[in-house]
């Protein structure tokens, strides 16, 4: 399936262009990137990969994105990313050919409208714990008299500053992917309303979030933890939303897709850089004892 045109920005049209393109080059192992970015992208889909992003560089942002990640997770929950900062994130993500998810704070509806005005593919909510915190969300992602974001499609990113409003305004919730979290007991016990909630695109379950909320602060495989997890899966796929959370301790990439998670972010900038240096300096240091023995 191909991704349907889009008109939120110069930079997704050109993202469209360079995944076709790489799709071919690589004889159509990669053409599940070519599918819309919002609804389309269900659980009936290839499974696809993530990189978490908390360092505020354009480069990181677009090197995700050309690496062959399928989506970007710009976080501005543990960062001190700003809207002004989060938006050349947005564009380098785009550029590099993944979609640019963002991760707001909190919950607040605010946050949806004001991201989709500057292009992003899609909004990440944390700690939705009730069907009423997901309607308000959901609500805040469509125009009024159906919703409530409010209305300026003429002057913002998302329409190329007015010069595609009528072709966004057609399509502009159905390439967008509202993605809730749920990371608590009680979002854990009302999961399938959350996740029925009319708007609601995806769940993502946050597994380190959840321990502690169970009273297992950082266990994520504790068996109560676990427990949860598998209790979220089962109530979201009764109402059939796909789901998506993060590798974590005891649990691989490869196992949480055998899980039946659709979207695995499977690494984060932070992480790899950490590794890779820690790695470097490691060998720099035995090389180092070993010129010293040699003395």
């Amino acid at each position: 399936m191909k991704r349907q045109a889009k008109s939120v920005s110069a930079a997704s049209i050109t993202t469209a262009a360079r995944l076709q393109g790489r799709s071919e080059k690589s004889g159509g192992a990669r053409s599940s990137s070519t599918r819309s970015a919002g609804k389309a992208a269900t659980a009936a889909d290839k499974p696809a990969c993530g990189c978490w992003i908390n360092l505020l560089e354009p480069a990181v942002a677009e090197l995700v994105g050309a690496c062959g990640y399928t989506h970007a997770l710009i976080d501005m929950e543990h960062s001190p990313t700003t809207l002004e900062s989060a938006l050349p994130m947005i564009r380098a993500a785009q550029y590099g050919g993944a979609r640019a998810i963002v991760r707001v704070p909190d919950r607040q509806p605010e946050w949806i409208g004001r991201l989709m005005d500057m292009g992003a593919d899609g909004v990440m909510v944390p700690m939705v714990n009730t069907a009423e915190d997901a309607q308000l969300l959901a609500d805040a992602a469509v125009y009024a008299p159906e919703g409530t974001r409010g209305m300026a499609a003429g002057i913002v990113r998302a329409t190329r500053y007015g010069v595609d409003t009528e072709q966004y305004l057609k399509n502009y919730r159905k390439d967008f992917m509202l993605m809730v979290q749920i990371e608590s007991r009680q979002g854990m016990e009302q999961a399938e309303q959350i996740a029925a909630v009319q708007g609601v695109d995806w769940v993502f379950i946050g597994p380190s979030d959840l321990a502690g909320s169970l009273g297992h602060c950082a266990q994520t495989q504790h068996k109560e933890t676990r427990a949860a997890i598998r209790q979220i899966c089962k109530s979201v796929r009764k109402v059939g939303k796909p789901l998506s959370t993060l590798t974590h301790p005891g649990r691989t990439t490869r196992q949480l897709f055998a899980d039946g998670f659709d979207l695995v972010f499977s690494g984060s900038d932070m992480g790899m850089l950490r590794m890779a240096l820690q790695q470097d300096a490691s060998a720099s240091d035995r090389i180092i004892q070993g010129l010293s023995g040699k003395g």
